[in-house]
């Protein structure tokens, strides 16, 4: 296009960034094209030669228009953004001075803030981190666990029998693979200090099950799993870096298993670890099952087929179940097949606490932004009066709208900030608190975590900075304006308080009321007798290998150490015990034989947990002896056959009939067995958890060489460790201690959840009460400084202090019952949520809820005596001059 003078000052953008109008660009383009034709007819040109000539000369105007179009609107857009980024960081300029000049209101709102949302983020960093992220395991969604119970009892499918999962493997179609395994340690010794080595003996479906290709050598064969094939072993990663050195040429190498030497095979890829009890550094071949049916002892998973359903495969392993029921009822009847998602396994029971605990957190949040809005209704009363003048002199409500939000949407971004760093904390001490299931999905503050503290923080906005927007940006600021100076006027504001107020004492209530039925069930739990003492009580575990010690060096080396730690200061008394109570181990068995009685099959058979215990066990734990006699020096191998029952066994088994002199048989034994005492029941899987009862047998009848040592110390049990150590080292120093802890510990551990939950209910709950106070306090106190001359009047008319305190008081104490009665409704309707958590507690319970609401008024009205005391402090005679 040819240079057209003056076309470029001609054709100029608008200042205003509003679009050019397109008629008056094609005027101004037919204008210069008509200039040219005036200045070649001017000169001689032909009209219609001289408009040829100067459309040539110009160009295509048609594309020439486009351009300037096109460069005007986007001149326009950016001329829009940044008057708009012009005004938001005007407007966040002039909130941060807002709220630098009222320092404690914005301390108070900000944390205020920080507390609801940090409450929300560390509790969803809980449930992302232990429920909603993804297993690592490929196919995770399709790998479950297949286990027995009894049919009659609810629950989670439990471990089975060998013989049972040959058959579940034979007979399954709904499975892409099957794979079985059951743990327990082993002594590795040959490569320094002798240790403890969890082991896992798996079969090769497991390989299938989890899609593992070891990272060196392989997996196991069919041929792994032959009765009296060879020891061999898949080591993980960590175990190959740290106690084989790392060495490719360990694959092939030789490891000592309870002096038995093991072939490594494989190396399992770094950073692969089985779910649950099968994440060992050590699997072994699973072979050579003697357990038969009856010995239900291991857990299997298995790989659902692609095109399967759970209920598919459920509806499938029901038949199988009655099926194998039909073939062997003797061990079978009576029994369920379960077939349970991994992810279900993995959370156990933390499902349904953690998301009530986090619908707990959301209602403090929620408690924290009315407190907020309360606030910003305060003080958006108290601006009343700077914001009329703003709209008097031009400014239009949105725009006053808009500031507001900005100021609150400062506070929010702050709050949110404080609040984040606040869950990063209380993240690692819900670490420490947390239950078991936290050291393998731990809490994580990951991008998830922080894009909800994010929405969080944008809802909050929203929810307490909109309706103190809407309240406080006048509509009429004449109204306002033309009000006496110095008076504001909220009336309904002062309404909208009241009623955050009320919704802040409703949730407030639910969540007492919740976390005091809770607290009533843990007081419950810790009332139960658990039948032993755990004070002052040192437990360790020992596993001597068969290469060593057959049955009568077992127990010979049992007695050695039990007698020379009873002869140690410090020692009260010491026994050995098969299992430990409280310890998570279980060794049930179930009686069908009893003389005199018809064979016991399937569910009418007698359960029990088995203990081999030496004859100071009882004294030791605290056991009391009910009727007969415990195990004395007589009760020696080749002695008649002679056991223990508890109380819960006996009852359950003959009724109100005398148990000594019963004879049945056990394991191990073909001999029937007498029972010649009956002790106190203990409470072995936790205080709140039914157990089937205890069968005691002497280790000198059934010598066990995996056995646990219990040990009643008179100080600190820790500090008796070292005493133990050297006293078992001095007897064989290839035999290392471990899960050395004690009773004190045990037992806790199996009430952490509980305490857990109960702990972050209760914290959420204070912290609810303390907020909802809080909003009733300023909403109390707002209203006195309010009727200030109302009060003034009426005192000068001649009414009494004590009337204008019991005033304030009763309005206090209204808003509180209103607050207690929706909130119990609330409470009511809420029990069923967390019926699962309380223990012989109902969700209805009335004397909790009477007691919260009583409570809580009788608070609300003490929250009422300071503002009552400034009403009655107003001078009449200032009041009267002012008016």
């Amino acid at each position: 296009m040819p240079r057209i003078p003056g076309l470029r000052r001609a054709v100029r953008l608008p200042a205003s960034g509003a679009s050019a109008d397109e008629a008056a660009i094609d005027a101004e383009l037919r204008f210069h094209i008509d200039s040219r034709i005036d200045e070649l007819t001017a000169s001689g040109t032909p009209p219609a030669d001289a408009r040829r000539i100067a459309e040539r000369e110009f160009g295509d105007w048609r594309r020439y228009r486009d351009d300037v179009l096109t460069i005007d609107r986007r001149f326009a857009r950016e001329t829009r953004m940044r008057q708009f980024t012009e005004s938001v960081v005007d407007d966040v300029c002039h909130a941060t001075r807002v709220l630098q000049a009222q320092p404690a209101f914005a301390l108070a709102a900000i944390l205020t803030i920080a507390l609801g949302i940090g409450a929300t983020t560390s509790v969803f960093g809980v449930v992302r981190g232990t429920l909603l992220r993804a297993l690592p395991f490929t196919d995770a969604d399709r790998i479950v666990h297949i286990g027995e119970r009894t049919a009659d009892k609810p629950g989670r499918g439990g471990t089975t029998s060998y013989d049972n999962f040959n058959d579940w493997r034979r007979l399954a179609r709904s499975f892409e693979a099957i794979g079985l395994y059951n743990t327990w340690q082993s002594v590795l010794t040959g490569r320094g200090d002798p240790e403890r080595v969890p082991v896992a003996g798996v079969s090769a479906g497991i390989f299938d099950v989890f899609h593992v290709t070891p990272l060196l050598g392989r997996g196991f064969t069919p041929e792994d799993n032959l009765d009296r094939a060879a020891a061999v072993a898949v080591v993980s990663y960590e175990f190959w870096r740290t106690r084989l050195g790392g060495d490719p040429a360990a694959v092939g190498g030789t490891i000592l298993l309870n002096l038995t030497p093991v072939r490594v095979v494989g190396v399992l890829p770094r950073g692969f670890a089985g779910p649950g009890d099968l994440a060992r550094p050590v699997w072994l071949n699973f072979s050579d099952d003697t357990d038969g049916r009856g010995g239900r002892s291991k857990n299997v998973y298995g790989l659902l087929r692609s095109a399967v359903t759970l209920e598919q495969a459920r509806a499938e392993m029901d038949g199988i179940g009655a099926q194998l029921a039909r073939e062997y009822p003797k061990d079978n009847s009576g029994m369920s097949v379960v077939v349970d998602r991994l992810a279900d396994l993995v959370v156990g029971d933390l499902r349904r606490p953690l998301y009530i605990l986090l619908g707990a957190s959301l209602l403090v949040l929620l408690i924290a932004c009315a407190n907020v809005s309360n606030l910003l209704l305060a003080r958006g009363v108290a601006r009343g009066r700077e914001l009329a003048v703003r709209a008097a002199l031009g400014a239009a409500r949105s725009r006053l709208i808009r500031q507001l939000l900005t100021e609150s949407a400062l506070l929010a971004a702050l709050g949110a900030a404080l609040g984040v760093a606040m869950a990063a904390l209380a993240t690692k001490g819900l670490l420490a608190l947390g239950p078991a299931v936290f050291a393998q999905r731990p809490p994580s503050l990951d991008g998830a975590v922080l894009a909800v503290a994010i929405a969080l923080s944008i809802a909050t906005t929203v929810i307490f900075g909109l309706i103190p927007a809407l309240r406080s940006a006048p509509a009429e600021p004449q109204t306002t304006l033309r009000a006496t100076s110095g008076r504001a006027t909220g009336g309904q504001s002062a309404r909208t308080r009241t009623m955050l107020a009320v919704a802040q004492l409703s949730l407030a209530v639910v969540l007492l009321a919740e976390s005091g039925m809770v607290f009533k069930s843990f007081a419950r739990v810790l009332a139960i007798e658990p039948g032993i003492r755990g004070d002052h009580l040192l437990t360790l575990s020992l596993n001597l290998p068969r290469a060593r010690y057959d049955s009568s060096k077992s127990t010979i080396f049992y007695s050695e150490v039990e007698h020379r730690l009873g002869a140690m200061p410090g020692v009260r008394a010491v026994a050995v015990t098969s299992l430990v109570p409280f310890g998570g181990d279980f060794d049930r068995i179930g009686i069908s034989d009893i003389a005199g009685e018809p064979a016991h099959q399937g569910k009418d058979m007698p359960e029990a947990d088995r203990y081999i215990v030496s004859p100071g066990y009882f004294a030791t734990m605290g056991i009391r002896l009910v009727r007969g006699r415990v195990f004395d020096g007589n009760d020696r191998h080749d002695a008649p056959l002679v056991c223990l029952v508890d109380e819960v066994f006996a009852k359950r088994t003959w009724g109100t009939g005398d148990p000594i002199g019963k004879r049945m048989k056990l394991q191990a034994r073909s001999e029937y067995a007498t029972v010649v005492g009956v002790v106190t029941h203990v409470k072995t899987y936790g205080l709140d958890v039914d157990s089937p009862g205890q069968i005691y047998m002497s280790n000198e009848q059934y010598p066990w060489r995996w056995m646990s040592m219990v040990v009643r110390t008179i100080g600190a049990p820790d500090a008796l460790v070292p005493t133990v150590r050297r006293v078992v080292h001095d007897i064989d120093p290839d035999e290392p201690l471990s899960d050395v802890s004690t009773m004190e510990r045990l037992m806790e551990s199996l009430l952490r959840a509980r305490r857990f939950t109960l702990s972050l209910l209760g914290a959420f709950a204070a912290a609810a009460i303390t907020l909802a106070l809080i909003g009733l306090y300023g909403v109390i106190a707002y209203g006195v400084s309010q009727r200030r001359r109302e009060f003034g009047v009426r005192i000068a008319l001649g009414a009494q202090t004590s009337d204008i305190a019991r005033m304030v008081v009763a309005e206090g104490a209204w808003i509180g019952i209103i607050g207690a009665a929706i909130g119990s409704v609330g409470a009511l309707a809420t029990g069923r949520a967390i019926a699962a958590l309380l223990f012989e507690v109902s969700p209805h319970d009335l004397a909790i809820l009477g007691a919260v609401a009583a409570g809580l008024v009788s608070v609300a009205m003490l929250a009422c005596v300071v503002p009552a005391r400034r009403a009655t402090a107003v001078d009449v005679a200032e009041v009267l001059r002012a008016d």
